[in-house]
C-alpha cells in the first residue's frame, strides 16, 4: 500500500511511490535530489521536511503541490459520518457542498495526516456531502440538548439549522459555540457584508449560485440580468432549481422571499419546470432536454460539455452566496488551534478558490474571487428564525410547484 504524502517521508519513498511528483521538485530547483545520482546518494536519508527547511520552501504549500501532481494515486478519501447519534465523538465534522467535498476531503486528510506525524495529534473526523444530510441531519440537530452531543468543530454548508434560533439561543448566545479566525476580506465580501461582525460564525467561503441559460431553449426571450428577471412570467415552466417534490434549495428561495415576498415565491413557483441535483442539470443540458434556465452552483456550470450552447449569467446584483460555515466549541479552541488555523488559513482558501468557491481572503487570487455576491445579511439572519422562515417558504412554495 502506498504511504500518504506527509512532510516526514523520505524523498526516495516519495519518488518511488509517486514518480509523477518529480516535476514538482524540479520546478523548485530540487532536481538534483530526485536525479538518479541524488536518489542513490542523498534522498534515501533525507526527509522532505528537512530538504524544504534548508531551502526555506513552505512545507504545506509544497505538499499541496505534490498531492495535486500525484492526483488519483493519493489515497486521501475522508471517512464519512457513521452515526449521527455518536457525532459527539468526532473532533471535526464537515458537511460540504458537492463541488467541494472531494477537494476538501483530500486537503483535510493530508493535513491531519501531517499533523499526526509532526505533532502526534490524532483527530477523529468525518466529511459528508451536504446533500446527503440536508433533510435528516439538520432536523436531528434541532433535537440536540447539550454541546457534548456535537463535534468540537462543525463545518456546514448552506443556510441550515446552525443558523436557526434554537441552535443560536442554546449554543451560540451562551458562548458554547463560536466562529474562529480574523479575515481580511476582498471588496466583494465587504460590499456584501459576508464576514460576521460578531465573529460567532466564520464563513470560510461561499458557493456562488448563478443562472445558466440553455441558448437552444431560450428562443427570442431576453436573457435575465438580475435575479428579479427570473420571476418574469415569460419564463413560466422554464426554470430548473436544485430540489425535488419535497425539498427545494433554500439558498435560492430565501433571498427571493427576502426581496420579493410571498408574491415573488408564487411567481417563481409558476416558472419552475422541475427540481434536480446540479449534476443532473448538467446532464439535461448536455442531452438537449427541455428547460431554458437553470440556477446552479457556478462550479457545475463549468462542467457543461458544450459551453457554446449555454450562457453562464453572473447576475449584476451578485451570485447568491450559499455559505460554508465553521463553528467551534469555545472550550476546545486552544487545544485545536492548529486545525482551526488550517481551516481558516490561506492554504485551504486556495483549495476552495481552486474549486471555484470565493473566500474572504483579499490576498488570494482566482477566477471567481472578485465577482459580486449577494448575501442575506447578518441582521436579517439574527432577526429571523431560519428554521421557521424556511418552513414558511416551503408552505408557500412547494404546493404551487407540485401543481405545475
Amino acid at each position: 500500500m502506498k504511504p500518504l504524502l506527509h512532510a516526514d517521508l523520505k524523498i526516495v519513498d516519495i519518488i518511488y511511490h509517486y514518480p509523477q511528483t518529480r516535476s514538482v521538485f524540479e520546478a523548485h530547483g530540487l532536481g538534483a535530489l530526485v536525479s538518479a545520482d541524488g536518489i542513490r546518494a542523498l534522498a534515501p536519508f533525507l526527509s522532505l521536511s528537512a530538504a524544504l527547511r534548508i531551502r526555506c520552501i513552505d512545507i504545506s504549500h509544497f505538499l499541496s503541490l505534490l498531492r495535486d501532481a500525484a492526483g488519483a494515486d493519493v489515497r486521501l478519501d475522508a471517512p464519512g459520518l457513521e452515526s449521527v447519534a455518536h457525532q459527539g465523538d468526532l473532533t471535526l465534522l464537515a458537511l460540504m457542498p458537492c463541488g467541494l467535498k472531494m477537494p476538501f476531503s483530500r486537503a483535510i486528510t493530508g493535513f491531519l495526516e501531517q499533523l499526526r506525524h509532526e505533532r502526534n495529534l490524532s483527530i477523529r473526523y468525518a466529511v459528508e456531502g451536504n446533500l446527503n444530510q440536508e433533510i435528516s441531519y439538520y432536523n436531528y440537530i434541532d433535537t440536540i440538548e447539550t454541546a457534548g452531543e456535537l463535534p468540537d468543530i462543525i463545518v456546514s454548508a448552506d443556510f441550515n439549522a446552525f443558523y436557526g434560533h434554537r441552535f443560536y439561543k442554546r449554543f451560540v448566545a451562551t458562548g458554547q459555540f463560536t466562529g474562529y479566525g480574523r479575515f481580511d476580506p476582498g471588496r466583494n465580501f465587504i460590499a456584501a457584508g459576508i464576514v460576521d461582525p460578531r465573529g460567532e460564525y466564520a464563513v470560510l467561503g461561499v458557493n456562488p449560485l448563478v443562472v445558466v441559460a440553455n441558448l437552444d431553449e431560450v428562443g427570442d426571450r431576453p436573457l435575465p440580468v438580475r435575479w428579479e428577471d427570473v420571476l418574469d412570467p415569460q419564463w413560466e415552466n422554464s426554470l430548473t432549481l436544485r430540489g425535488g417534490n419535497d425539498f427545494f434549495c433554500h439558498a435560492v428561495l430565501l433571498p427571493i422571499y427576502q426581496k420579493f415576498g410571498t408574491a415573488g415565491l408564487k411567481q417563481l413557483a409558476l416558472n419552475v419546470l422541475r427540481g434536480l441535483h446540479p449534476a443532473q442539470m448538467v446532464d439535461r443540458i448536455d442531452s438537449g432536454a427541455p428547460g431554458a434556465l437553470y440556477v446552479m452552483p457556478e462550479f457545475f456550470a463549468q462542467r457543461v460539455k458544450n459551453q457554446k450552447r449555454i450562457r453562464i449569467i453572473w447576475p449584476e446584483d451578485g451570485a447568491l452566496a450559499s455559505p460554508v460555515t465553521l463553528q467551534v466549541k469555545t472550550s476546545r479552541i486552544e487545544a485545536l488551534r492548529p486545525v482551526l488555523d488550517y481551516l481558516t488559513g490561506n492554504e485551504l482558501a486556495r483549495v476552495l478558490v481552486g474549486a471555484r468557491f470565493p473566500v474572504p481572503h483579499a490576498d488570494i487570487n482566482g477566477e471567481v474571487q472578485d465577482r459580486p455576491l449577494r448575501w442575506l445579511g447578518w441582521d436579517y439572519l439574527r432577526r429571523n428564525d431560519l428554521s421557521a422562515l424556511n418552513a414558511e417558504i416551503d408552505r408557500n412554495f412547494l404546493p404551487r410547484v407540485r401543481c405545475v
